[in-house]
């Protein structure tokens, strides 16, 4: 029985010590990967009772200057799914963004939507092949956009150090700095800080009203000489992150589009507005994080029990093995006919 009881024991250890080689590979390879199946809406708001700048577009063709609405209730609302190509080493999110006022009906709300779409390593996040497109009117096919930096996700096992991390603005890449570890609701996360300052959109958009050029009148300035503004962006963009899965768990920003002859004096203010999730979309997302986690740490503890139990059965196999063997040899010895 000794032996059998040995047998068994060794099995056990032989198996659970070639799990706690095999199951790290496996947990890398199986669950830190971005999942396939992500669709989610978040929208961020301007803070209640405060609003935002907002240029009307109605009054560049009508008459008299330009005319910006201020306190302006403002909403970004974004719709994230997994599109093709995706597959075992990437993902394709699509990203369906408008910007609405809210103080308007519906039907004359909209202030600006686009259609964005990048594809990413499921382990880095970093963008690959296919380049990421773009589309900002209904009429017209999306138009081919390089990327770099992070977009949609941090990596997995996210550092306390800065990335480069995507802006849809100004269609380029900016430092996300860290800035501390804190804890929200019980979940440890990593918050990063991106600042733009004074960005000349000219410089990688092609957008027509990057340039404008108008009566000095309509400019506010008076006169009917044609003056030329260039529009300009700053933001600051506050990133919170679930370390272990790259997570997005929260954010706010500040964005501000400006026209002016001199970056550092703003002329005309096209959007100026602070924008934050609603608690909805914090909850949501801080959710859905804290299960990436959970899952990624259960599994992450395995590969240490198995070893334990590895060195327990492979421990206490040897040892009944020698104590049968022993038994068997004293048994010999006292069935041996005597001489």
């Amino acid at each position: 029985m000794r032996l059998g009881a040995a047998c068994a024991l060794l099995l056990v250890g032989a198996f659970a010590a070639t799990v706690a080689v095999l199951l790290p590979t496996y947990v890398s390879d199986r669950l830190a990967r971005t999942p396939l199946d992500i669709r989610t809406t978040t929208v961020a708001e301007t803070p209640p009772g405060l609003g935002g700048d907002v240029l009307d577009t109605a009054s560049i063709a009508g008459p008299g200057p330009l005319t910006v609405s201020t306190g302006v209730p403002l909403s970004v609302r974004r719709a994230i799914t997994v599109e093709e190509p995706s597959d075992a080493d990437r993902v394709t999110f699509q990203g369906a963004s408008q910007v609405r006022r809210g103080d308007r009906p519906e039907e004359t709300s909209l202030l600006t939507a686009s259609v964005d779409r990048v594809t990413l390593d499921r382990r880095s996040g970093l963008p690959v092949e296919p380049a990421g497109t773009l589309q900002t009117t209904a009429d017209a096919p999306a138009q081919p956009v390089p990327r770099t930096g992070l977009q949609q996700r941090f990596p997995f096992g996210t550092e306390k150090r800065t990335y480069s991390v995507y802006d849809a603005t100004s269609q380029t890449s900016f430092p996300a700095e860290f800035v501390e570890e804190t804890v929200v609701d019980g979940v440890t996360v990593y918050h990063f800080r991106s600042v733009i300052e004074r960005y000349d959109l000219r410089r990688t958009t092609t957008s027509p009203i990057n340039t404008v050029t108008l009566p000095a009148a309509k400019w506010g300035l008076g006169g009917d000489e044609p003056v030329t503004m260039t529009r300009w962006y700053s933001n600051t963009r506050e990133i919170y992150v679930e370390p272990r899965s790259g997570s997005l768990v929260g954010g706010a920003e500040q964005p501000y589009q400006y026209f002016a002859r001199d970056a550092a004096r703003p002329e005309v203010t096209v959007l100026k507005a602070s924008f934050a999730l609603t608690e909805a979309g914090r909850v949501e997302q801080l959710s859905r994080a804290r299960d990436a986690a959970q899952k990624l740490e259960l599994l992450g503890r395995a590969p240490v029990i198995a070893a334990v139990v590895a060195v327990v059965a492979l421990g206490g196999g040897t040892v009944l093995a020698v104590s049968a063997a022993r038994g068997r040899g004293d048994a010999s010895v006292r069935t041996a006919p005597s001489g």
